[in-house]
């Protein structure tokens, strides 16, 4: 910075009060005491007010530096009049040190020659101790990682020892030349290469595992990240990278990777012969360990797989014979169940209609009672009609008499009218008129008493007749109280009949789905043993694919080619015998058993085996 040469005068002070608010101001004479300070300056140096006389400039820096040469030129260019500036490391009153950026300003009398020396001074500590820390991070980082100064166009500005030793290069040699000599060809010249710079031009971070170019060629991996370093201006100044040598890790991994390729083609044989580094060279022994693991358990699979496949076979003819033998019983309890379900449905259909007949006959019961209640009636009604009858008839009598007393008067009178002349001849008129009226109605009520007693004969044959049939409505009730009595037997036999013929077709039905499970489940099982059967060579199948060692492949070859024991001719034999004998009891071993016992021979079980025991369907 250029300081102004001018005399401050008796103003200096005023003029640095301003920036004595925020900044330590000091001031020394020029044999370097000091002669007065500001209160920022006793607050950050730790210093009493009444100390400030006996103290120099001297005496705030440690004894090397205030020794040096360096110190002297300062002070003694100040002394001359001359401007300085310096970061200076301060001792406070407390022993601690402080960091601060002193500006030294010469302050002229009137005479213009130098009467004191101000120091204007920030306190820096914190940003120096960061920056201080920031160096020994990249110290420590430089120590162990490469690291390499870019421009931001790409010319390589610096290379520290590890990179230098990375890429087998003097400093002179990589100093100067733009980082893509250190890349392959094809990226140098790719649209991804001129992108990772553009985006490091933008200040943006890039970091992964990179493939360069060392001296002679030589091709290593570098996990590293690209960092731009951006100015004030937010322009990129430099990049600076940091990296570390993965060559190791990386081929490593590569020849794993080509192991396990060929371990996905099904080749066993061969091994990683390659020593890696101390860190990754167990990996290299534990996989090499687990192809031999892996094939001697192949081994052993295929030698187990071709005596399963021999069980399997026995397994599958038995299971297909018991099949065949659940599925005909099946049949025929199904076909049973069916019979039954008819019989049943017959008999409550019977049961149905006895029930419906028995109404039937207790309605026509109902009905002829009821019938003969209303011909009692009708009796009634005819007897009283018939009393009626008499009745009239005697009323007639009397209408008969009264006509005919009537005439008689009438009579009486005609003649006493004969008598008297002319003057009872009108008399006359009249009584002839009331004779024939009483012979008309004596005629009538003749004919009335015939017309009655000829109804009161009709009436007395309805009487009898309805006598008659109460009598015959009287039996048939007695007859269909009868057949009522009968009906209801039957009925309840014909329930009693379809409530036992329903108990035994459903005892049937749980005997037909107990057999359809049964014949499910030995289906299920044939099934599993001709899935087991095929599982048996698809697995000698995926066994063939992988390429064994000479030694192993030759044995697995001969025991997988390893014919049917004796054991399965004889098992043959006895499933033959089970199929011709059919149900009859016999001293066997249980099929069933046999194979079970056989499976577990053929996984090498080595327990004591069961002895015989007599044939039980239970096996099954």
């Amino acid at each position: 910075m250029d300081f102004p040469r001018q005399n401050f005068g008796r103003n200096a002070t005023d003029r640095t009060e301003p920036a004595g608010r925020t900044l330590i101001v000091v001031e020394y004479d020029l044999q370097g005491r000091a002669i007065r300070a500001n209160d920022v300056f006793f607050d950050r140096l730790g210093v009493a007010p009444a100390e400030i006389r006996a103290l120099t400039h001297a005496a705030f820096h440690h004894a090397d530096h205030s020794a040096s040469a360096a110190y002297r030129d300062y002070w003694q260019g100040l002394v001359a009049g001359e401007p300085r500036r310096a970061e200076l490391k301060r001792r406070r009153a407390a022993g601690d040190d402080v960091w601060l950026l002193v500006c030294g300003h010469p302050v002229r009398n009137r005479l213009g020659r130098v009467s004191r020396i101000t120091e204007l001074c920030h306190d820096v500590t914190a940003e120096k101790t960061e920056f201080v820390e920031m160096e020994g991070k990249l110290a420590a980082i430089s120590r162990f990682q490469a690291v390499l100064e870019f421009s931001a166009d790409g010319t390589i500005l610096d290379a520290n020892d590890n990179a230098l030793k990375l890429l087998a290069y003097d400093r002179s040699d990589v100093v100067g030349r733009h980082h893509r000599e250190l890349v392959e060809p094809a990226l140098a010249a790719s649209d991804e290469y001129a992108a990772f710079w553009r985006k490091l031009g933008r200040g943006e971070f890039v970091a992964g595992e990179f493939r360069r170019l060392a001296k002679g060629g030589r091709l290593v991996h570098m996990q590293a990240s690209y960092n731009p370093v951006v100015g004030a201006d937010g322009k990129v100044l430099k990049i600076v990278k940091f990296a570390t040598d993965v060559t190791e890790r990386v081929e490593a991994v590569a020849e794993i990777g080509r192991g396990l390729g060929r371990l996905a083609e099904g080749d066993l044989s061969r091994r990683i012969e390659t020593r890696f580094n101390a860190e990754l060279d167990p990996i290299r022994v534990d996989f090499n360990r687990s192809l031999d693991t892996l094939e001697e358990a192949l081994a052993r699979v295929g030698e187990t797989a071709s005596k399963v496949g021999v069980a399997t076979d026995e397994i599958r003819t038995a299971s297909d014979e018991l099949a065949q033998r659940t599925e005909n019983q099946a049949a025929s309890v199904e076909e049973t169940a069916a019979a039954l379900g008819e019989l049943n449905g017959t008999v409550r259909s019977s049961a149905l209609n006895a029930e419906e007949a028995g109404k039937l006959v207790e309605r026509a019961k109902a009905g002829a009672e009821k019938s003969g209640e209303v011909v009692r009636k009708a009796v009634a009604s005819m007897g009283e009609i018939e009393q009626s009858s008499h009745k009239i008839t005697s009323i007639i009598g009397v209408i008969d008499e009264i006509a005919f007393q009537t005439n008689l008067l009438a009579l009486n009178a005609g003649v006493e009218a004969a008598r008297a002349g002319e003057a009872g001849k009108g008399f006359a008129v009249v009584a002839q008129e009331v004779r024939e009226l009483a012979q008309r109605s004596a005629a009538a009520a003749r004919e009335i008493k015939d017309l009655i007693t000829v109804s009161s004969a009709q009436v007395a044959d309805g009487v009898a007749l309805v006598g008659d049939t109460g009598t015959a409505l009287d039996v048939i009730v007695t007859e269909v109280q009868t057949i009522d009595q009968r009906v209801q037997a039957i009925v309840e036999a014909a329930r009693s009949q379809a409530a036992g013929l329903a108990d035994i077709s459903n005892a049937i039905g749980s005997i037909d789905k107990s057999t359809q499970h049964n014949a499910a489940m030995v289906e299920e099982s044939t099934a599993a043993c001709h899935n087991l059967g095929q599982e048996t060579q698809r697995l000698n199948d995926l066994l063939a694919a992988f390429q064994l060692s000479e030694g192993r492949a030759a044995a697995r070859t001969g025991k997988v080619a390893v014919g049917p024991r004796p054991q399965a001719q004889a098992r043959q034999a006895r499933i033959a015998l089970v199929s011709s004998q059919g149900t009859a009891s016999r001293a066997t071993v249980s099929p069933a058993r046999a194979m079970i016992r056989d499976v577990a021979e053929a996984f090498g079980a080595t327990g004591t085996k069961p002895a015989a025991q007599p044939f039980r369907w239970e096996d099954f």
